[in-house]
């Protein structure tokens, strides 16, 4: 899942950037990687602590988490850095330094010489910290006027770039020329002055405003008063005035060109018309109409291409590709594809059914060469007809039930669900179940939902929302043994208490001190007020010793080592039902660190100013260990 809008602070958000693999990328990183993010990372952390036993021989080098950094990239044939667009977490493959000075730092190690000088030191294909640490730091005069002006730049042309969260209005980019004035300027010779720049645009392709007229009639995209782009609008809030009724194009492929009364000639496609008519004429492709390229040629060369086979728009598209509904998955619904078959498929097949009609009566018509005419007609409106009637089938199967097997005897679901979408399962998931809807023109996603349905190895997707509504006893039984799984569904604190108790002590400190790992109810239980009481109750001295740990962890070690003087409880009940366990504990911890300790509590006999129950403003709710990236899901 591409980044629309991104949190880059630590703590409690949803989605952050994450620094990746640089992919040919080079002076700004895009920052179009995210990664889930709620509890701090909490998900994430889970995974690797239950993986490898201790979640730090996985997730290192925390301390410099959402700091701008320089990013440089692993593996490659040629040595090249970029810098950090937002603060962001890292992957292994988005290798990066944190120095004081970002401009100076970055322009020395663009220069040729430091290329030169890794590439020599790294004679492979792998750079690492070791070969960076080596290299001299060159001076660069002026590097933070280079790095201005290309960021500046950069800024432009994602402006530009559908693709990027800053998305406005399709248009000319001067990246390329910006790019090759910086390598110019970091090159040049001492105290020589920067080579005079200015802006060389390289004009856009003409698909880019197909795409744009395409996104705002789907309601991805909004415009202002005078149809100047205003970027991508938030699905949550903003109402499209300018998209199609449920954000449905429907071409129905048997009309006329001229005739438009499918989804063509509701005042919401008047954009894709106009831009048609104005760039139609410089696209290469030999359909001469707009339905038609929209309907069999856009999405396979343009569209998935564009998004790098995680497509937002989506063609629902019959066997013979004669009918097509584009839907974009930030406007999708519970009620979309019910939508789709009351206002457009069942009316196209009333209008099938009277058209077949007529054409029978004219062929016994005395006229022969109506009769003819229509005879000739007959068997290509019958066919659509059957197409028509085939696809409404395996809509109202998708929408009602679920996918079918992707062939015969294949693992099937375990129970019907209506089709709704989560955006937080990313494209690959969604577009999975799906699949008889996609395949005429996207093979991609009947091999994922046939890896969805046998959840084998590394293609096991049961960390996902969809999985769970169609396979709910898998999921749960993994729920059970894993969890990050736990998390991700809502019932961590149903199946894995005395680690929810722990992480929460943990994040009270990391995120603030009233953070809660909230969870609704999961299959009829409490949720996670009735469980963390439970688990207080039935096992207190398990959750003292959790806070024992808790409090050493905080205190540090070595040289960094710091008293802990006292730790807030947000619950009653461990002083009232376990009063000598925790004055046990206070003297422990007490001796341990050679000062006063205090465990503090609404109940406690301490500060009755401590903390009350209730009333956190930061909360966990069910979600998902899920990494999105072009080729996702993110």
């Amino acid at each position: 899942m591409k980044a629309d809008s991104v949190v880059a602070a630590a703590g409690n958000h949803a989605w952050v950037p994450l620094v990746h693999g640089a992919k040919g990328t080079r002076w700004i990183d895009r920052g179009d990687i995210i990664i889930r993010w709620i509890g701090d990372g909490l998900e994430v952390k889970l995974k690797a602590e239950c993986q490898y036993g201790s979640m730090s021989r996985q997730i290192r080098n925390t301390d410099v988490y959402f700091r701008r950094g320089v990013a440089f990239a692993a593996i490659g044939n040629n040595f090249t850095v970029r810098l950090h667009r937002e603060p962001a977490v890292f992957s292994n493959a988005g290798l990066s330094l944190y120095p004081e000075d970002l401009a100076a730092t970055l322009c020395a190690l663009s220069t040729t010489t430091s290329a030169r000088m890794v590439n020599d030191l790294a004679p492979g294909i792998r750079f690492d910290v070791g070969d960076i640490n080596r290299l001299p730091l060159l001076d660069i005069l002026q590097a933070n006027t280079i790095v201005a002006r290309v960021s500046r730049e950069f800024g432009h042309t994602e402006r530009a770039t559908q693709t990027s969260h800053a998305f406005r209005q399709p248009g000319p980019s001067p990246w390329r020329h910006a790019q090759e004035w910086a390598q110019l300027a970091v090159d040049r010779a001492p105290n020589m002055p920067l080579p005079p720049y200015e802006p060389e645009y390289d004009p856009e392709p003409p698909t880019d405003h197909l795409s744009y007229a395409l996104g705002v009639a789907l309601g991805r995209f909004g415009l202002d008063a005078d149809g100047v782009g205003t970027g991508i609008l938030d699905p949550d809030i903003a109402e499209p005035s300018q998209a199609l009724p449920a954000g449905i194009l429907f071409l129905d492929g048997t009309l006329d060109p001229a005739d438009n009364s499918d989804s063509l000639g509701d005042p919401a496609a008047q954009l894709l018309h106009n831009t048609w008519t104005t760039h139609g004429p410089f696209i290469d492709t030999k359909r001469r109409h707009l339905r038609d390229y929209l309907r069999l040629e856009f999405f396979g060369t343009i569209h998935r291409k564009m998004y790098e086979n995680r497509p937002i728009h989506w063609p629902l598209t019959s066997s013979g590709k004669t009918f097509v509904a584009w839907v974009t998955i930030h406007r999708w619904g519970e009620g979309t594809l019910r939508t789709l078959l009351a206002e457009h498929l069942q009316p196209a097949l009333k209008r099938l059914d009277g058209e077949l009609a007529d054409l029978r009566e004219a062929r016994q018509g005395a006229d022969t060469k109506s009769a003819n005419t229509a005879e000739r007609r007959f068997a290509g409106v019958q066919k659509a007809h059957g197409e028509l009637v085939q696809f409404i089938q395996d809509v109202r199967q998708c929408a009602e039930k679920g996918a079918l097997p992707t062939k015969k005897g294949g693992p099937e679901r375990e129970v019907d669900a209506r089709y709704h979408p989560d955006l937080d399962d990313g494209v690959m998931i969604n577009s999975a179940a799906l699949w008889p809807l996609l395949n005429p023109v996207w093979k991609d996603p009947k091999k994922w939902w046939t890896e969805l349905c046998a959840a084998k190895g590394r293609k096991d997707y049961d960390w996902s929302h969809l999985a769970m509504k169609y396979w709910p006893t898998r999921v749960d039984e993994k729920c059970q043994k894993d969890p990050s799984l736990g998390v991700a569904h809502g019932c961590f604190w149903k199946y894995h208490p005395a680690r929810a108790w722990a992480w929460e002590l943990r994040l009270q400190d990391e995120i603030e001190p009233d953070f809660r790992i909230e969870e609704e109810s999961y299959r009829g239980d409490g949720g996670d007020v009735a469980h963390r009481a439970a688990y207080l109750a039935d096992h207190g001295e398990d959750a003292l010793k959790a806070i024992d740990t808790e409090v050493r962890r905080r205190a540090g070690r070595g040289k960094d080592r710091v008293k802990v003087r006292e730790l807030s409880l947000l619950e009653s009940g461990l002083w009232t039902d376990f009063r000598k366990e925790c004055e046990a504990l206070e003297r422990t911890i007490t001796k341990w660190q050679s000062a006063k300790f205090r465990l503090l509590a609404p109940d406690s006999p301490h500060d009755k100013s401590a903390p009350k129950p209730g009333g956190a403003d930061k909360v966990l709710q069910p979600t998902l260990p899920y990494v999105s990236t072009p080729d996702a899901n993110k």
